[in-house]
């Protein structure tokens, strides 16, 4: 086997455990939904990753990826909720992780279709695994309102942190730092 084709081998062989969020505030209502994205370091680490990308690639984009990624999320909850669930949610969640920090450590060299088209699939993910855990009662609406508002809120930070990344003399290298550590942080992932 060729030893380029070795280390994604690696990676098929084992089955990505849940980085389940844990802490979670109860187990209802809007401050346990808001806390939720916020307690997974794959969920953290990639809505972040968004609008640190969409600032990087800029210009309309800017808006479209995270409007585009909460839309997505929000359809891909209903699917979770639903039980309408693709096979492997937190491989797609940890493969997103990885794929989000080489966007960023290589500079968003894709075009921004590509990119969109990319982050809504890794939107998805995120959604169904939001919607499987979602508990479903009464305050069911609260708890998805919660996720739904800090994932847009994590969304301006990333947008913020790379604008704020932007205003450093050597941005470059700690946009390429940051999307490397977030890719290895998912391939980590994949190996667990």
């Amino acid at each position: 086997m060729k030893k380029k084709y070795l280390l994604p081998a690696l990676f098929a062989l084992f089955s990505p455990l849940a980085l389940a969020h844990p802490g979670h505030i109860g187990s209802h209502g809007f401050e346990s939904g808001f806390i939720h994205p916020l307690t997974g370091l794959d969920h953290l680490s990639v809505m972040l990753g968004v609008g640190m990308l969409a600032a990087l690639v800029g210009g309309k984009a800017k808006f479209r990826m995270p409007l585009a990624f909460v839309a997505v999320m929000i359809i891909g909850g209903a699917l979770g909720v639903s039980g309408l669930v693709v096979p492997g949610v937190e491989t797609g969640i940890a493969i997103s992780v990885v794929a989000m920090g080489v966007m960023l450590c290589s500079g968003a060299h894709l075009s921004e279709k590509a990119i969109l088209a990319l982050v809504m699939g890794f939107a998805l993910f995120h959604g169904m695994a939001h919607g499987m855990e979602m508990p479903m009662d009464s305050q069911a609406f609260w708890y998805f309102s919660g996720f739904v508002l800090a994932t847009a809120m994590l969304h301006v930070t990333g947008i913020f942190l790379a604008q704020l990344i932007a205003a450093c003399s050597s941005n470059r290298r700690v946009m390429r730092v940051t999307g490397a550590v977030m890719a290895v942080f998912g391939g980590s992932l994949m190996l667990s």
